[in-house]
């Protein structure tokens, strides 16, 4: 048989797919139990949908799958959305559908449901208004006096027939029971996903119920695109010509293979982790369908788009993709040229940094604003490059017109790296956001050197380093050294230290101290040297995986030298900035085994003129001063 269907409407699933057979809910299945919000929900969602403009427009109550009986080939077990399912056929019994009903529903669990269940389908009058009428579950169940109704999945099908009647009665709904009847019975759909397989009934119930074969957003998506596309394509389909239909199941099969293609690009670990954090949008609590990214990549795709819909804190909801304003053939084709947008801007050298840092980092951070920008008919990739770098410049600074902000004031405490007020870098919490701006800069201005990590427009499993050590093993090892007087002397005069402020002793003098009084001298000696010198500089700190990092204690930094080429050559990732310091890439020194206080101011002063170069600043002292 050709199927040119995928996609049921409520009346359909009782009658022309059903046909003969009965829907069974077997016996391992939980109790009915919906609650009296998850009826009003869906009552009031489908009040809400309008399918007015666009009869193909439809309102998807998600899946069923079924599973044939191997005893009765006319029954079909329902082994997943036997909730959805059921909330359905109380409705159309609620509604006075039943001439669809009839003995097309078995419910297995428990006898005494079955009964509630057929007296609600017979159309029993009396049965209903009892229903209606009772005050509370107890007085209906003490009414029935031959039956043993006083059970949980009962009391919620009970309670989902009372929430029907009082959303209908309620004026502020406004519901018109008529209209809602026609739209329920044809603009509200199943994906009805049928198996003929030989895996066991009980098994696949267990693997769908215990999230080995979890139903994701994505799956129903793409069910939706499937089906409705293809048909909005061919505007003079017909259900009842063998070409249409095979025409029709071809494009369906072109229409999954690039979603397929979509799909196997999104999987890639580096484009999976770049447009991630990209995603701000939240699923609604409500919601019984998640978007998992980690399942189906995909779905940072569909989220984005979801996100360039909606107002600031919507919610994500399935809903939003049978937006009545859009066509499934138009949603089809904007999902197509977004990914080619992101696609774009993730091969493209500075977009892919810019973007990055601020998704990652910037708490205003908007997918939206940047895609519109984007699709603005004046805007040219130059000056949305321009536009990025504004952002990144207000995110970097903050206000200039505020204190304690702006390009100056940081630029001046990067240079402020002598003198008893020099700024303290270590401690600042702006340091990372610093330390990975210099790798934006350096990796986006230079294309022979491989894109910055995903991973990495945030620290990532890393520690802050000082390149000069914090407490110096030099320092400590001077009164381990045969001469101790002109190890300590050679070691301020290296560094550029005044020696004689430092170190006021000659050697007869040193030589009559004991070694109780050289051990705290040394002591004072190396806060007096974090007092004098940059060692808390913004040059004289990277970032570095603690796995390297915390294997450097305070050795020299030839030491740390060697780790870190030995690291990035045994391929391990480290940082272009980190890298570019510890093979002092940017350093007119020839000496390379050294890394001294000349060092440290050079290399910050390299740092404030790649970030002024990169901004297109005005150096310090040709900024007017601020008011």
């Amino acid at each position: 048989m050709i199927m040119a269907e995928l996609i049921y409407s409520t009346k359909e699933v009782f009658t022309t797919y059903l046909k003969d057979r009965t829907f069974k809910i077997p016996e391992y299945q939980r109790g009915y139990k919906w609650s009296d919000k998850q009826i009003a929900q869906l009552v009031l969602d489908i009040h809400d949908f309008d399918a007015t403009e666009d009869e193909n427009l439809f309102y998807c109550l998600q899946n069923i799958t079924l599973y044939p009986s191997t005893k009765n080939e006319k029954v079909l077990h329902i082994v997943d959305g036997q909730q959805r399912l059921t909330t359905t056929y109380l409705l159309f019994c609620y509604l006075g559908l039943h001439e669809y009903l009839s003995n097309k529903f078995f419910y297995a669990v428990r006898a005494s449901s079955d009964r509630f269940i057929q007296e609600i389908q017979l159309n029993n009058l009396d049965f209903l208004v009892a229903i209606k009428t009772s005050d509370t579950f107890e007085n209906f169940c003490d009414q029935q006096l031959n039956e043993d109704f006083d059970h949980q999945d009962i009391f919620y099908m009970y309670s989902a027939i009372k929430t029907f009647d009082n959303l209908f009665l309620t004026a502020e709904y406004n519901i018109q029971k008529e209209q809602f009847t026609e739209k329920l019975k044809h603009n509200v759909k199943f994906i009805v996903n049928e198996i003929h397989s030989n895996i066991k009934e009980q098994e696949l119930f267990m693997n769908l119920n215990t999230g080995k074969v979890p139903l994701d957003g994505a799956d129903l998506v793409r069910a939706i695109i499937i089906t409705r596309v293809a048909k909005e394509e061919m505007v003079n389909y017909r259900n009842d010509v063998i070409k249409d239909i095979v025409r029709l199941n071809e494009k369906r099969t072109r229409i999954g293979w690039e979603l397929d293609q979509l799909n196997q690009w999104w999987s890639e670990e580096k484009v999976k982790h770049y447009f991630s954090p990209f995603v701000k949008i939240e699923t609604d609590p409500q919601e019984t369908i998640q978007f998992d990214e980690e399942i189906n990549p995909i779905n940072i795709l569909y989220k984005l788009w979801v996100e360039t819909k909606v107002k600031p804190k919507e919610k994500l909801r399935l809903k939003l993709f049978e937006n009545g304003n859009i066509s499934s053939l138009e949603l089809y084709r904007e999902l197509i040229f977004l990914n080619r947008t992101l696609k774009d801007w993730f091969e493209d050298r500075e977009i892919y940094h810019y973007l990055g840092i601020l998704a990652n980092n910037s708490r205003g951070f908007a997918f939206q604003k940047y895609y519109e920008r984007w699709l603005e008919p004046e805007e040219t990739r130059q000056n949305f490059l321009i536009e990025l770098k504004k952002d990144i410049k207000l995110f970097i600074f903050g206000q200039e017109d505020k204190d304690k902000s702006g390009s100056i004031y940081w630029r001046e405490h990067i240079k402020n790296y002598e003198g008893e007020n020099k700024t303290n870098w270590y401690d600042l919490k702006e340091l990372e956001k610093f330390l990975i701006l210099i790798d934006v800069i350096e990796i986006s201005q230079n294309p022979s050197i491989p894109f910055l990590s995903p991973l990495h427009f945030k620290k990532n499993n890393e520690d802050k380093e000082h390149i000069y050590p914090c407490t110096p093993k030099n320092i400590k090892e001077l009164g381990k050294s045969d001469n101790d007087f002109d190890a300590i002397n050679n070691f301020l005069k290296q560094s550029n230290l005044n020696d004689t402020a430092l170190f006021p002793f000659s050697e007869k003098q040193w030589k009559t101290k004991s070694d109780f009084e050289k051990e705290d001298f040394l002591k004072e000696l190396e806060s007096k040297i974090h007092q004098l010198t940059p060692i808390n500089s913004l040059g004289n700190l990277v970032l570095l995986h603690y796995s390297i990092n915390r294997g450097f204690g305070n050795d020299y930094y030839i030491d740390k030298r060697a780790s870190v080429v030995n690291n990035v050559q045994n391929g391990e990732y480290v940082r272009q900035h980190t890298l570019s310091v510890f093979v002092k890439g940017r350093s007119s020194t020839i000496n390379l085994n050294n890394w001294t206080f000349a060092d440290i101011c050079e290399n910050a002063d390299s740092i404030e003129e790649k970030i002024r170069v990169f901004f297109d600043l005005k150096k310090i002292e040709d900024e007017e001063p601020t008011a």
